[in-house]
Parts: structure tokens; sequence; C-alpha cells
């Protein structure tokens, strides 16, 4: 019997994505439905980089609350942040540290802030990107938080939140053959499927 491969085309045809603040992949079964249309939020800023060019920090969190109120239609940040994390919930924030254009710690430092709020456990959160294999708290997370700069990628074309979870697998190599296609499939093992509660 022949495995289903599941492709980048068949991932976004299936996902709620945003742009910038990101899609809600709440949990199974509510976000298994494939939706007609991506939810897309795109909050802009003028002065979000300073006049030294530095991410001004209250100024990304800001953009961050605004993005998840947007998206999930409330008014207050905490009520939309609890609609995506438990108290209970173990968290992995799954960063890029990609050496020419990581995830910014200010945005890393947003996100984390956010679900310590909910109530979330300090010890129950950690960031990670290339070692989440071996974290602890990613090994046994039950929410999962996406985020990743967009960028272009010499195999994919371009590099956005689906490709973010290639570190999820032993062997990420294996995921680039075809212009990366097979990289869906990652999204449909244990480590990680249906724990996606934001693409960011």
């Amino acid at each position: 019997m022949n495995e289903k491969v599941v492709t980048r085309r068949d991932f976004l045809r299936g996902a709620v994505g945003t742009a910038l603040a990101a899609a809600v992949g709440t949990p199974i079964p509510a976000a298994a439905k494939a939706e007609p249309k991506a939810r897309v939020v795109l909050i802009r800023h003028a002065d979000v980089l300073g006049r030294n060019g530095k991410l001004q920090e209250e100024i990304v969190q800001s953009m961050l609350d605004e993005a998840v109120r947007s998206l999930l239609g409330t008014k207050e940040s905490l009520e939309a942040w609890q609609k995506l994390i438990k108290s209970s919930d173990i968290v992995g924030i799954k960063t890029n540290s990609w050496y020419r254009l990581p995830t910014p710690k200010e945005l890393e430092a947003a996100i984390k802030r956010r679900v310590l709020d909910v109530g979330v456990a300090e010890q129950n959160i950690d960031i990670d990107d290339r070692g989440v294999l071996q974290n602890p708290v990613f090994l046994k997370a039950t929410a999962l938080i996406n985020v990743r700069p967009l960028r272009t990628h010499h195999w994919s074309g371009v590099g956005t939140c689906l490709k973010n979870y290639i570190m999820f697998v032993p062997n990420p190599s294996a995921y680039h053959d075809e212009g990366c296609s097979p990289l869906g499939k990652i999204w449909t093992y244990p480590i990680v499927k249906g724990k996606t509660r934001l693409n960011i």
C-alpha cells in the first residue's frame, strides 16, 4: 500500500495562514478542515525600526498583539492569547536561527511574554530551532508557535513557516528533493501534528 505524500500544495490548500501574525492552527479537529480562503493579518508600523535600525521591542509587542487580536476577533490581547494557549500547555516556540536572517529576539521575547501571561509555567516554555529533537520541552510540547522570517531559499524558492519544521526530522536534507515538495509530510508526524497554534 502506497503512503500518501503531503506536498506543499496540499499543505497550503488545507492550512489557515497569515502573513505577519499568522495562521492559527488551532487544535485538531477544528482546524483539520480545509478553509476555502486563508485568513491574513498584516500589521505595519512606521517606527518599528528606530533611527539606529534596531527593532523597538515595545512596538514589536504592540504589533504582535494587534495582529493576534485582529486574527481572533477579540478586543483584549490576553483574551486572544487564551484562545490559542491554555495555562496547562507545554509550549515550544519554533524559531529560526539562520545567521543571515534570524527570527528577531524582540519577537521571540514578545511571544514568550504573552505565553507567560496566559499562565504557562516558565519551565514549560522554550525557544529553539536546530535543537528541537533534543529539547525536552519540544519533545513533550502540547502547543507549538511557529515563527520565522520569510526569505528566499535555494531549493524551495521561498522559506516559510511550512519549511521551518524541517528541524523536527532527524535527516532534514531528505526533504529537499523536488524543490522541497515533501515538506508537508513533516506536519503529519506525531511530534508536530495538531499542535501548531500560530504561524508568524
